[in-house]
């Protein structure tokens, strides 16, 4: 039910693609007459469901590591329409950061940051090592983003 597409393609991807490029898979929320309801990846599906499709990704793309972001409730910054993101394993933290920093048009001058349980990762790990460090019991890597370095 989900279309994969790299960072730069409008297209779906072919079997081969660059080793540093991400998968985007979008989510839809929805809708109430007031605008946009956010609802955070756990309350849009159950824990089986969230599972099972981890499973089915780690299963087709190996050399990925199911990343879920969503903006911490208090931040200054706006919601991203993708929230399920398929990364390389060997991509670190701050490339990740540059390239969500890039997807929601900071201003150079904002910093953006990263939070995976409360904690704020070293710009210069790995995700996989992130990854298999704080993936939740469904399979998914959960991180928030704010610009702010603390939660209060």
């Amino acid at each position: 039910p989900y279309r994969f597409f790299t960072n730069n393609q409008s297209e779906p991807p072919q079997k081969e693609r660059e080793k540093n490029s991400f998968v985007i898979v979008i989510i839809l929320r929805k809708k109430s007459t007031m605008g946009i309801v956010v609802k955070s990846f756990k309350d849009q599906f159950s824990s089986d469901e969230r599972l099972k499709e981890s499973s089915n990704i780690i299963a087709k793309y190996p050399d990925r590591v199911p990343v879920i972001i969503e903006k911490y409730s208090n931040a200054d910054l706006p919601d991203m329409e993708k929230s399920k993101f398929l990364v390389p394993r060997d991509m670190t933290v701050g490339h990740f950061i540059h390239m969500l920093s890039n997807r929601l048009q900071l201003d150079p001058s904002k910093a953006l940051f990263v939070f995976v349980q409360n904690t704020l990762p070293q710009t210069a790990a790995r995700m996989d090592s992130l990854y298999n460090t704080f993936k939740e019991e469904d399979g998914f890597l959960y991180m928030t983003y704010s610009t702010e370095k603390t939660f209060g």
